[in-house]
């Protein structure tokens, strides 16, 4: 499972939220995609709520909240996290894999390419889901 970062742009003929389209030698030119347990940090870090299926909201609140978040975390790396099995007989073995040190700033910085591209492609809007 993973939560996906979306710009979106208003069609207001047909009244819906559609993502610009990717470019042509990078189809993840437009999305931003982070396992659940990641996204709900990531998301957490923003000082939103970690639930998957927010927005749409404006573009320049999300890029203000990515912004600050970054600002907050300039002075130190988020910490490394070990990988956890969880393996006991006759039941199924859950996996949660782990993450090296800095990583939430490392998706923070992908989140401001990521809005600076979409700010390009006239994206008015960010979602996750």
């Amino acid at each position: 499972m993973s939560i996906c970062f979306h710009p979106y742009v208003h069609a207001q003929i047909r009244d819906v939220w559609i993502v610009p389209r990717a470019v042509r030698d990078d189809p993840d030119s437009f999305e931003l995609s982070v396992s659940n347990a990641n996204g709900a940090d990531l998301l957490c870090t923003l000082g939103l709520a970690p639930e998957p299926g927010g927005g749409p909201v404006p573009i320049e609140h999300f890029a203000g909240l990515v912004t600050e978040a970054a600002g907050r975390h300039l002075d130190h790396r988020s910490p490394a996290l070990s990988t956890v099995e969880d393996a006991q007989k006759g039941r199924l073995t859950v996996v949660l894999v782990g993450r090296p040190e800095g990583y939430i700033e490392r998706r923070l910085g992908d989140l401001m390419t990521l809005i600076q591209r979409s700010r390009a492609a006239r994206a008015t809007h960010f979602g996750w889901g």
